[in-house]
């Protein structure tokens, strides 16, 4: 009987992923034209972030575009720190139109995007967390020229964990790294179930149909993934994936466990309030998944005896979740990143429980 529950859950692991990898190879890479010089507006939320926000606005100001189409917009969360002196010191002397807001007290990033919004010169409408940044000088190209030829209403943009060294590290890339071809792939079967903040791309008229945040303006999170699955209720919207490596933006990895572990029960805790039926499938599925690799880990061990179809389970796991790395490996060429390959796969499912159990009895702690 365990046999046939492992393997039966073993299968069906099996076929979606090969779902999602199916869609991501049948997405082709986007290659600029270098010939569209879209008017858009960056927009980029900061509370508390000096030690980011130079780097972030310097790797815009440093893009292989014409900075007069484009408006930059800062909102300060009533930073307490000198974010907003570390902005102005960059953007100063830039040849760029920009305007910093600053928000009296904290008003939260669902508020401070819709006020940016309003303030908005143009159409397309680019968002940026402060802590983030591009290596690639056509990242704002790569978004014009896609935006140009599909005419999408919404696109999802990659974020990649920053190179970095160690366990931890590659824990975070990894599973980063995997979740954007599943973003990929189900985007290319129009049905995305992911987005990130820190890079994605919309028009302000598809944010307007969807009245903003305003279904989910009460949550703390959600800005995109809620955003989205208000967007895909939109009758003929057009929602695609830029898969680009020149479009990738890179954000820092958690430098703690405890840190980790609060960035993903925040994460967590917009997919309560989320329903996608594909979600609660996906986070039910990679929790039984990843809990039945440890008990057949564990019984294999206890039980030797009948340990050989059990064993079988955790290797063919393994070998499924190493093909997915390699598919993301030819898009997102993290330094380094194949030698944590065998050690995060045995790590990983106990890290996926620990986090799905504490995103159910731990309630989010926000940044102050």
């Amino acid at each position: 009987m365990i046999s046939y529950i492992v393997f039966s859950c073993l299968i069906v692991y099996a076929c979606v992923m090969a779902w999602f990898a199916f869609g991501f190879i049948k997405t082709h890479y986007f290659r600029s034209t270098y010939e569209s010089t879209t008017p858009l507006t960056i927009i980029i939320c900061a509370r508390n972030e000096e030690k980011t926000i130079a780097r972030c606005l310097n790797t815009i100001l440093k893009q292989d575009y014409d900075l007069a189409q484009v408006q930059l917009i800062l909102i300060n969360d009533a930073s307490a720190d000198s974010t907003v002196y570390q902005a102005e010191s960059v953007l100063k002397n830039a040849n760029i139109n920009y305007k910093i807001i600053t928000n009296p007290h904290q008003k939260g990033k669902k508020q401070s995007i819709t006020y940016a919004i309003s303030q908005a010169n143009s159409e397309l409408l680019v968002l940026r967390d402060a802590d983030t940044f591009t290596t690639s000088t056509l990242w704002l190209q790569n978004i014009s020229d896609f935006y140009k030829t599909t005419s999408a209403d919404l696109i999802i943009a990659p974020i990649v964990i920053a190179n970095n060294f160690g366990i931890l590290w590659a824990l975070q890339a990894i599973e980063n790294n995997v979740l954007a071809v599943l973003n990929c792939g189900s985007a290319y079967f129009n049905r995305p179930f992911l987005c990130n903040g820190a890079n994605i791309i919309f028009t302000k008229t598809i944010f307007e149909k969807v009245n903003g945040y305003e279904s989910h303006i009460k949550i703390a999170s959600g800005d995109d993934i809620l955003f989205l699955e208000d967007v895909k209720k939109i009758p003929d919207v057009k929602i695609n994936y830029l898969k680009s490596e020149q479009a990738i933006v890179y954000t820092y990895p958690s430098f703690s466990f405890k840190q980790l572990i609060n960035q993903k029960i925040r994460w967590a805790s917009k997919f309560k309030n989320n329903k996608n039926t594909l979600n609660l499938v996906l986070a039910l599925l990679s929790f039984a998944i990843n809990l039945l690799w440890l008990f057949c880990l564990f019984y294999c061990f206890f039980v030797p005896q009948n340990g050989g179809f059990i064993l079988f389970f955790v290797l063919f796991k393994l070998i499924i979740d190493f093909l997915l790395l390699f598919l993301a490996s030819r898009f997102v060429k993290n330094k380094g990143l194949a030698w944590f390959g065998l050690p995060v796969g045995c790590v990983y499912p106990l890290y996926a429980c620990v986090v799905a159990v504490a995103s159910v009895f731990i309630k989010p702690k926000w940044k102050l």
